[in-house]
C-alpha cells in the first residue's frame, strides 16, 4: 500500500519538476544567452587616454624647431605612430599605418588615418 502512494508522489514530484523546468526554461535560455555574449573585458588604454596622448604628442611633433635633437624628431613622430595604431585597434579601425615604411607615404597615410579616427568620433587634432 505504502509502494504505491510512494510511486505517486514520486511520479507527481517529478511532473512539478518537468513543469518548473519548462516555465523557467525561457530565463534560464535568456541567463544562458546573456552570459556567452558578455562583452570581452576591453585591450589596451582607454580611449580618453588615447585622445589625450595623440593631443600631447601632435602638439610635441607640430612644435619642434630647428635645435631639436635627431632622436626626438624620429621618436615622437614614431610614438604617435604608435598611438593612432591603438586607437584603431580600440575602434576597431583597419591598421594601415603600420605596413608603411617612415617618409613621404607614411606622412600620407598618417593623414588620412587621423580623418578616419576623426570621422569615428575621436576629436585629437586640436585642444577644445
Amino acid at each position: 500500500m505504502w509502494e504505491g502512494i510512494l510511486t505517486i508522489a514520486e511520479v507527481t514530484a517529478g511532473i512539478a519538476l518537468v513543469l518548473r523546468s519548462v516555465l523557467h526554461a525561457p530565463h534560464l535560455i535568456e541567463l544562458t544567452r546573456r552570459l556567452r555574449s558578455a562583452p570581452a573585458a576591453p585591450v589596451g588604454p582607454p580611449i580618453e587616454t588615447l585622445a589625450a596622448d595623440l593631443r600631447r604628442l601632435r602638439r610635441a611633433t607640430e612644435s619642434m624647431g630647428p635645435g631639436t635633437s635627431h632622436a626626438r624628431r624620429v621618436v615622437t613622430p614614431a610614438a604617435y605612430d604608435d598611438v593612432l595604431v591603438q586607437a584603431c585597434q580600440a575602434l576597431a579601425l583597419p591598421d594601415t599605418l603600420s605596413a608603411v615604411r617612415p617618409g613621404p607615404d607614411r606622412d600620407v597615410e598618417r593623414i588620412r588615418v587621423e580623418a578616419m579616427l576623426e570621422q569615428e568620433g575621436l576629436r585629437f587634432t586640436r585642444d577644445r
